[in-house]
């Protein structure tokens, strides 16, 4: 008897980035003219949606796709269903959204739309030199989601049980501790990206299988200051930290350092970063490494082993695909655009990739 394909369920925002581009950060009270302004599609849950979509695929607009197949096509072999809880609201942005998640394949037929409610809105200062970024986060209806919503599995997870929960903390954090302890209780592995950084309840590090956290969030959820990380073994003091206080599997992602990793069954290491590399902006990495990651713990999980230094090397490797352009979603790279491994394997095992949220609901 053939057994179930694996599912993710991604619990996170959507939002809208308007992004600036300009030579430098203004000083206080100073004005300065932009080289460029946009609109993009954005939020960290997204983002992860559309990178799983995508890393598990070949561009349907590249030389490699077949013609007679959609982005969401599925033949033979592994299928991921990857869900997304989120929501939207019924403003110009909303519809927006959702159609740019469904065109990197993602279903958005359950995705909430909010009546009354503003689509969250990302503000993203970016220099031109660096692509180095400033961002300022308006919720919006991504905080109209409350704990009372998921007091059980059936409530979070449709009664079906997923491989993999990916959440961040665009939503209100107790909504998501909330969210982890029911995942937990119902045996289902937890990928936490705790960003933006918030102090969490020391109880929900048990019941995290992968922490994903960059720089700034290892420090600050580890009382520590920036400037004392100087060393690799610095990070290995702060990944052992998290383990001590049951997180399986830490990664730290260190920028153009690369990433260091460490888990519960004595592996660690750093991965370098990939070389020779444009930076253009760097809004979507974090984001684009959590689904890279999360697509290849899966397949993993599948085949019955787990390899942490190869996870990270490939999440290394898309993030580094995904700076090379301007905005979140846009620069998120597709399987062929990675490595050739990868996009034959997408090719044979192509995964489908399902955003799916609460049902449409006035607030």
């Amino acid at each position: 008897m053939a057994s179930s394909p694996p599912k993710i369920l991604v619990f996170g925002g959507i939002v809208t980035d308007l992004v600036t581009v300009v030579e430098r950060l203004p000083d206080s009270g100073e004005t300065l003219t932009s080289t460029s302004f946009s609109t993009h599609p954005g939020g960290k849950g997204a983002n992860s949606s559309v990178a799983a979509a995508r890393l598990s695929h070949v561009n349907p607009s590249g030389p490699r796709a077949s013609t007679k197949k959609s982005a969401r096509s599925s033949t033979t072999g592994l299928n991921i269903t990857v869900r997304m809880m989120g929501a939207v609201g019924d403003d110009e942005f909303g519809p927006q959204r959702i159609a740019d998640l469904q065109r990197s394949g993602v279903d958005t037929s359950r995705v909430e739309v909010v009546a009354g409610q503003k689509t969250g809105v990302c503000v993203i200062i970016v220099e031109s030199d660096s692509g180095e970024n400033r961002i300022m986060y308006n919720p919006g209806v991504n905080h109209i989601l409350l704990p009372s919503r998921f007091p059980s599995f059936e409530s979070l997870c449709g009664g079906t049980k997923p491989d993999l929960l990916i959440s961040q903390l665009e939503m209100r954090r107790d909504t998501i501790e909330q969210a982890l302890e029911v995942a937990s209780k119902g045996g289902v592995d937890i990928l936490l990206n705790p960003s933006p950084a918030h102090l969490l309840l020391s109880h929900v590090y048990k019941m995290i299988t992968h922490l994903i956290v960059n720089e700034i969030e290892a420090t600050m959820l580890s009382g520590r200051g920036i400037e004392q990380m100087t060393t690799v073994s610095d990070w290995a003091n702060v990944t052992d930290e998290f383990l001590k206080m049951g997180v399986k599997n830490v990664v730290v992602t260190l920028g153009a350092k690369g990433a260091y990793y460490s888990n519960s069954i004595g592996n660690g290491g750093r991965v370098e970063a990939e070389k020779n590399i444009k930076v253009v902006d760097t809004t979507g990495a974090g984001d684009t490494f959590v689904g890279a990651y999360a697509v290849e713990f899966v397949k993993q999980k599948q085949l019955g082993h787990w390899n942490i230094e190869q996870a990270v090397r490939f999440a290394c490797k898309a993030s580094a695909r995904a700076i090379e352009h301007l905005g979140a979603q846009d620069g998120i790279p597709w399987a062929d655009q990675v490595d050739p491994i990868a996009s034959e394997h997408a090719r044979e095992k192509p995964i489908e990739v399902e955003s799916v949220g609460v049902e449409s609901k006035a607030a």
